[in-house]
C-alpha cells in the first residue's frame, strides 16, 4: 500500500510503503517533507498510520517535526481530519500531485 508521495528526486518521485515507514522517525520525516510541500500523505496512508502508531504516536512525531503546529491533541485531531479530507486516493495520480506541489513554490528557491 502506499503511504506517501514525494514529488523528489525527479523525474519519477518516491513512493512510501509500508516497508518505508516502520517508525516513528520514519513518520518524522515524511512529515517534514509535506511540510515543505514536497510530499503528500494518501487517505489510505492516513488510515494506516493512525492505526500503527495511533493518534498520540502521531502528535509526538508531529511535534518533532513541527509540521501541523497543533497546540492541543485536539487541534492536532481536527488537522489530520482536515490532511485527510484533502488527501488524494489514486496511488498512481503522482503526476497531479507533483503539479499541486511545484504549484506552491516559488520560482528561484
Amino acid at each position: 500500500m502506499e503511504i506517501a508521495y514525494r514529488i523528489y528526486p525527479l523525474p519519477n518521485g518516491t513512493v512510501y510503503t509500508e516497508e518505508d515507514v516502520k517508525t516513528l522517525d520514519d513518520v518524522v520525516e515524511i512529515f517534514d517533507y509535506c511540510q515543505i510541500m514536497e510530499a503528500m500523505i494518501s487517505k489510505n496512508g492516513w488510515d494506516h498510520l493512525i492505526e500503527k502508531f495511533g493518534i498520540e504516536g502521531l502528535y509526538e512525531a508531529d511535534k518533532k517535526s513541527g509540521w501541523f503546529d497543533s497546540g492541543s491533541i485536539e487541534m492536532f485531531i481536527c488537522d489530520i481530519e482536515y490532511e485527510k479530507k484533502h488527501a488524494y486516493d489514486d496511488a498512481g495520480d503522482h503526476q497531479a500531485i507533483t503539479d499541486f506541489c511545484e504549484s506552491t513554490h516559488f520560482p528561484g528557491i
